[in-house]
């Protein structure tokens, strides 16, 4: 089927996040940067009450981008935060990412194919771990973490 006449399913992206200054300019950029159509996503920014620069910054974007909205979460706890993120979406498929993370244009795209092209209800995919500073610690981290033994990148 052709892109054109292909329906896209709307996606509600769902990012919890607290004291996200360093990092959620970055993650923002990346997903209005997804491939997938951009009428068819709402970001939802879940903060919990954060008390450096992360509300500053998401204003700015609220501004600028319509298809962000920021919500609070008064309780500060993930697990509430995405609570809140999933009441509030109006999206056929949720999606939920992390606010430190940089995603590649076609991350949305893909899972999006992968939920329609196996019918099931979850999926996910491979983490590729790069380090926020290219230190020694930090390359160390980054290859533990992206370990089958570390947290568990496995197939």
């Amino acid at each position: 089927m052709s892109t054109a006449a292909r329906r896209f399913a709307v996606v509600s992206v769902i990012v919890p996040c607290r004291n996200e200054e360093r990092y959620i300019a970055r993650c923002l950029d990346s997903i209005l940067a997804s491939d997938y159509p951009r009428e068819r996503l709402e970001v939802l920014v879940v903060d919990g009450q954060s008390d450096d620069r992360t509300r500053a910054i998401l204003d700015d974007y609220v501004s600028r981008q319509p298809i962000i909205r920021v919500l609070d979460n008064p309780r500060r706890i993930q697990p509430v935060a995405l609570n809140i993120g999933i009441r509030a979406s109006r999206g056929e498929i949720l999606l939920r990412m992390d606010a430190h993370v940089v995603y590649p244009p076609n991350y949305i795209s893909e899972l999006v194919a992968a939920l329609e092209r196996t019918g099931a209800d979850s999926v996910g995919g491979v983490l590729i771990t790069v380090p926020g500073n290219q230190t020694p610690i930090g390359r160390a981290i980054a290859i533990a973490m992206s370990h089958p033994f570390g947290v568990g990148n496995a197939y």
